[in-house]
């Protein structure tokens, strides 16, 4: 059962879908509402249903709204799951049979209501017929497939990219280089390379593809950005304030903890293993932007993530399962529920003074 930040996440997704689409439906009547008279070479607004524009784009809205709600959450909750591992084309194959029958469910359903408010002569179900079989139903339905399509477009783009980073990137925040302070959190798997021998590479990609799901759900609870999968490592991130807001980057650790211990009878049973992880986390400036040409990316790039890649590197040694810079040791000491322990202060790679590290750990 979805719960949690995944459901919030998806009704987020789903009242998107709705407020988008009415708002298309509207402009899209609006622009179908304008029309030509050759003989007295003049345009004119014609309004189909109700008693002027208002009425219309009420009783038009209902197609859209209903469309939204019912076909949103059948998209998101049900539909996209389902077609997970489909190719392209049988993904458009799929969403274009359902989008006809749904299409014409809404049309129907507007028609009825419609007739209702039809004050042209006629019997209700010759003023039905009127105003669902005419060239005027074939324009929106072509109109709203390409409309559906792309709503599919930029739910998968999305999730690719995440809905903060799609966010700024539309408003175009990385279209020039950029600064940006934000925290990274590196987490990895222990023992990667030794359970993936002993489980068998197939069966350790399965094991790693779903504790991955599990950490989604954990990292979306506290607030965090997925920035890259490397192998089996994670590099999540936060724009400051986020991160430091109810210590979110150091609390994912534990959540993501929680959510795997939740499931460690699933793990088990499926996969023969527990997954433990290790994490180093800093923060810092970073510059930003857009990069490549046939492949396109969002990267930071500075010296904060190669301190932070060093920090976690220094786990094993210190036998901690997180450890986080002096940096944020000082924004961060004052939490409570959690215990810091100065480490060491070891000369890092490419660091010309020594630099202060601090295990940490939730208190039960």
């Amino acid at each position: 059962m979805i719960q949690g930040p995944v459901l919030w996440y998806r009704l987020r997704q789903v009242m998107f879908i709705t407020i988008a689409w009415v708002i298309i439906g509207v402009l899209v009547e609006l622009y179908n509402s304008v029309n030509y008279d050759p003989e007295g070479n003049r345009h004119f607004v014609w309004f189909l249903f109700g008693n002027g524009a208002a009425e219309h784009l009420l009783i038009t809205a209902i197609g859209p709204l209903m469309g939204g709600l019912v076909g949103g959450s059948f998209i998101v909750f049900f539909q996209r799951e389902k077609l997970k591992g489909k190719t392209y084309f049988q993904k458009l194959l799929i969403h274009s049979l359902l989008y006809v029958l749904f299409v014409v469910l809404c049309i129907l359903i507007v028609g009825l209501i419609g007739a209702l408010f039809n004050k042209n002569d006629g019997s209700y179900w010759v003023k039905f017929k009127k105003d669902v079989f005419s060239l005027r139903v074939y324009r929106l339905l072509i109109a709203w497939y390409f409309i559906v399509i792309f709503t599919f477009f930029i739910l998968d783009v999305s999730e690719r990219y995440g809905a903060a980073t799609l966010k700024r990137l539309l408003l175009g925040k990385y279209h020039a280089p950029g600064k940006e302070h934000r925290i990274f959190m590196f987490l990895d798997l222990k023992s990667s390379t030794a359970m993936a021998e002993r489980i068998g590479d197939e069966l350790y990609f399965r094991m790693l593809r779903y504790f991955y799901q599990v950490a989604n759900e954990a990292i979306m609870q506290a607030n965090g950005e997925i920035y890259q999968y490397v192998g089996d490592e994670i590099v999540i991130s936060w724009e400051k304030d986020t991160g430091l807001k109810n210590a979110n980057c150091i609390r994912c650790f534990d959540i993501i903890r929680e959510a795997v211990q939740k499931r460690r009878a699933y793990f088990l049973d499926n996969f023969t293993v527990v997954p433990d992880f290790k994490a180093g986390v800093h923060s810092g400036i970073v510059a930003t932007g857009e990069i490549g040409l046939v492949k396109k990316d969002i990267v930071y790039s500075g010296d904060v993530l190669n301190t932070t890649a060093r920090i976690i590197a220094l786990c094993n040694h210190y036998r901690q399962d997180m450890i986080i810079s002096e940096t944020l040791y000082q924004q961060l000491k004052d939490t409570p529920g959690y215990r810091f322990t100065y480490l060491d202060s070891p000369l890092l790679k490419g660091k010309a003074a020594p630099f202060a590290i601090f295990g940490v750990k939730a208190l039960s």
